[in-house]
Formats: C-alpha cells, sequence, structure tokens
C-alpha cells in the first residue's frame, strides 16, 4: 500500500496563472477530488481550460497537527486567488458578503410536509409522525412516497397537498412487485407448520413492536383506550386490561371485535365509541383489490373485507400482504392476480 503524503499541496492554472492552496492528510487522493469538489471558479476552469492545463504541485510535507499553521503561513505569502479563504478554516470578510448577497431574498423549502394515510383521512404533520404511528421506519415511507411501492403497514399514504385522486389513479397503476411461486409458497408452509416462537421469542418480537428505546407511557398514547362496562374502569390500552383481569388480550380483542360477547364474565368497549373499524366505507373501498387466503382458498373483496371476517384491523392482514409479517389470524394471505 502507498504511503499516504501529508502536507501542504498547491494547483496553478497554466492558462491564468491562477493558484489554490489546500492542505490534507492524503495529497494524491485529494489531486484527484478536486476535479469534481473545487472552488467554483475553479470548476469553471477546470471545464475551460482542461486537467492538463493545471499544475499540481506538493509545497511541503509536515504533521497532521501542523496543517493549519502551515496553509496559513502559505496563503498570507502567496494570496491564492481560488482560495475563498483569509486565515486557516476562516471565511473572509468579501467571502462572507459575497455569500450573504447570494443567500438574500431565496427562500428555503418547508423541512417537513404533510403526509395523509387514505384509509383513514387521518392528516399527520410530517413523515416521522406518520411513520411513528404506523409503526414503521421513517426511511421506508420516504421510500413510498417517492414511488418506490404501494402499501406500507397496510395502508396507502399520499401527501397531503396532492390531488387525492391523481395520487390514488397513480397507485392503482403501480406494480405490486415480485410474486411469490407456488413452490416457495409451498416450501415457506411447511417450514412453519408446527413451529412454536419461544417465549423469549416472543417478547423480543413484541418490544421490537413497541419501538427500540419506546417508554411505556409512549406506547400507549399510540393506543385506544378500552372500558369494561361493568366496573367503569378505563384501561389506556387492551394490554393493561388483560393484565390487570390476567386475561388473554385476544379474547378482550374479540369482544371489541363484537365476536364475542364477554370476556373474564365483563362487556368490553372502546371509550370513543368508534367501533374497531372506524372508517368510511368510501375510503374502504378506494382501493380495493381482492386477496386471498392461501390456506382455505377463500378470496374476498379487499382487505378490509377480509379483516372484517376475522375481526382484525385493515394493518394486520396489510402486514402479511407488503412482507412485514409472515401469517395473520394463522393463516398466508396474498393479492388475486388476474
Amino acid at each position: 500500500m502507498a504511503k499516504k503524503i501529508i502536507g501542504i499541496y498547491m494547483i496553478t492554472c497554466l492558462a491564468n496563472s491562477k493558484r489554490y492552496i489546500g492542505q490534507s492528510i492524503d495529497i494524491k487522493r485529494r489531486f484527484s477530488q478536486h476535479r469534481r469538489k473545487s472552488p467554483n471558479q475553479m470548476l469553471a476552469d477546470f471545464e475551460q481550460y482542461g486537467v492538463d492545463a493545471f499544475k499540481f504541485e506538493i509545497l511541503e510535507e509536515c504533521a497532521a497537527n501542523e496543517l493549519d499553521k502551515k496553509e496559513t503561513a502559505y496563503m498570507n505569502e502567496l494570496q491564492p486567488e481560488y482560495n475563498i479563504r483569509s486565515e486557516g478554516h476562516g471565511i473572509s470578510d468579501e467571502a462572507r458578503e459575497k455569500l450573504r448577497k447570494l443567500q438574500t431574498g431565496r427562500k428555503h423549502p418547508t423541512i417537513s410536509r404533510q403526509v395523509k394515510c387514505v384509509e383513514t383521512g387521518e392528516v399527520f404533520e410530517s413523515i416521522s409522525a406518520a411513520a411513528k404511528w404506523c409503526k414503521v421506519p421513517t426511511p421506508n415511507l420516504v421510500m413510498l412516497l417517492k414511488g418506490k411501492g404501494r402499501t406500507l403497514g397496510g395502508y396507502h399514504w399520499i401527501y397531503a397537498d396532492e390531488d387525492e385522486e391523481a395520487a390514488l389513479e397513480r397507485i392503482r397503476q403501480m406494480p405490486e412487485g415480485r410474486q411469490r411461486t407456488e413452490e416457495s409458497k409451498e416450501k415457506q408452509r411447511k417450514a412453519m407448520t408446527g413451529k412454536k416462537h419461544t417465549p423469549e421469542h416472543c417478547d423480543k418480537i413484541r418490544q421490537s413492536h413497541i419501538g427500540q428505546g419506546w417508554k411505556s407511557s409512549t406506547y400507549e398514547k399510540l393506543c385506544r383506550k378500552v372500558l369494561c362496562v361493568e366496573t367503569g374502569e378505563v384501561f389506556p390500552s387492551i394490554k393493561a386490561a388483560a393484565e390487570f383481569y390476567n386475561l388473554k388480550r385476544p379474547n378482550i380483542s374479540a369482544v371489541l371485535n363484537g365476536d364475542s360477547k364477554t370476556c373474564g364474565g365483563f362487556h368490553w368497549e372502546y371509550v370513543d365509541g368508534q367501533p374497531p373499524q372506524a372508517r368510511s366505507e368510501a375510503f374502504r373501498n378506494k382501493i380495493g383489490k381482492p386477496v386471498r387466503c392461501i390456506e382455505t382458498g377463500i378470496i374476498y373483496s379487499s382487505i378490509s373485507a377480509a379483516a372484517e371476517t376475522f375481526g382484525v384491523t385493515d394493518a394486520a392482514i396489510g402486514n402479511v400482504l407488503s412482507g412485514r409479517n409472515e401469517k395473520s389470524c394463522g393463516y398466508h394471505w396474498e393479492f388475486l392476480t388476474a
């Protein structure tokens, strides 16, 4: 491996005698970088005169902790024309004034942009807020909004300031992506048959759903409060109610979804009074596409229709269709292709 040269260097344009002085802990590599990253005037001269019109030379080799001092001395002595720095890493008053004029009156783009969930109609102030609500990675939602996918977390997403009908039409035209073959589905089905997760693994999955480093109070803010009708007690989540009465969460969920009447001898309901699928029929069927339960072969008109049948949220089945989860309600799911 070639030894790195540490020191001060100078680049001279032979066509106009202008110079640039710099420092580097690897001068040879720095020379090659200057062809694509240099002061604006120097880049313009690279394009106009070509690389062969520039002379590269090493002024002095020195220790890394002496670079600033040596560079300042050479710049004060030679006054290179390409540099906009007057001493060390500081910017000269002339260069600072030039930058100020360039920035005057320039409007900066809005840092955050509101995001809308198509199914629920809920608008979030930023992508990160929407990702936290849906419990998905923010970069994944960013890529989806750029057109790299159809759904995330079982929902369709658009920017709030977009024309909704045009956005929905664009989503409909997008390909579903690679479809699994029947052989791979059968192989996966056999591999999962009879397989049970250990309690430790289940706890890891539960913690990953909550979010790394999140407090319990933060998790509960994302849950819907439930009411025990007989006692009048309100719990921040189904989990909290199940732990308090030593019940199973799916059994309480079944009551809340309308599949059962009681659990633990009590009636249960959501505090906000809304049903589990509290969204309008228009939203639920806006981007409806038939889905099939692989094990039973039953076809449902949409994710929402399948979710209603099994008493779960759209996201539960949507996460399987998007590849985030393996099963929902104990079954594998797929979009029905023409």
